[in-house]
């Protein structure tokens, strides 16, 4: 049985894509979806995630490995402009944020089902759960986790050793839903999580055995009703 759900923030709640993305329009000449895909899926899960996940939120090193895989020289000025839109984007987020047309739903759903919610997600965790819940008029969950409170980044199993601990959960009750493999799916994995993968943006499956999900859903409903099939036993 499922009791306890971890659920991400960005791209799996709320529609961070599409604020950066018009944040970051024009930028080295690039449609704002060029530069966030490269951005999103070359740099920061190809290669920040992997190999320097301690440089998760340093824009300007995100930035120089832009430049490098465009194998461009690099700009102070053109990255300075880059991390200065993308801050832009992301305040503008939390004043209006754009939550995904399934969320409220998926969210009453799984309450309604006696889960207990938890909000999962590398920072500003309290910040996030706050906003969706000023949001939504009500209150949705139960607590929050964030690598600050934690003490491990999201990409490592410790941190979901330290969560399953800190809640009072077991790894076979327990669901993690997110949109990133490399920090929703494989580490939950690894310590016998079950994981759904919200892919939103039809992607391929992960490459890697350890970062490929439980489930895949096209969205947070889906999700949802996965996780009722899964405890009415007829999956």
């Amino acid at each position: 049985m499922i009791k306890m759900v971890l659920l991400d923030y960005d791209g799996t709640l709320h529609d961070a894509d599409s604020v950066l993305r018009d944040g970051l329009d024009g930028i080295m000449g690039l449609r704002g979806n060029e530069i966030y895909h490269i951005y999103l899926h070359e740099i920061h899960r190809g290669i920040v995630h992997r190999y320097y996940p301690e440089r998760h939120d340093d824009l300007m090193f995100h930035c120089r490995l832009i430049f490098r895989h465009l194998n461009r020289p690099f700009e102070a000025h053109t990255a300075s402009l880059f991390c200065r839109r993308f801050m832009e984007a992301e305040e503008r987020g939390w004043r209006d944020p754009i939550y995904f047309d399934d969320v409220l739903p998926a969210l009453e759903m799984m309450k309604g089902d006696g889960l207990r919610l938890y909000l999962s997600t590398g920072r500003d965790a309290e910040r996030k759960a706050e906003a969706l819940e000023r949001y939504a008029g009500k209150k949705i969950f139960e607590g929050v986790f964030s690598e600050s409170s934690i003490g491990h980044l999201k990409s490592k199993p410790e941190y979901y050793l330290e969560v399953l601990k800190s809640s009072g959960s077991k790894a076979e009750e327990t669901v993690s839903i997110g949109d990133s493999p490399m920090t929703d799916i494989g580490p939950a994995n690894s310590i016998g999580i079950t994981t759904i993968w919200v892919n939103r943006r039809g992607e391929p499956q992960p490459g890697h055995e350890e970062l490929k999900p439980t489930y895949e859903t096209r969205n947070l409903l889906e999700a949802a009703g996965l996780i009722q099939a899964i405890n009415e036993g007829s999956l």
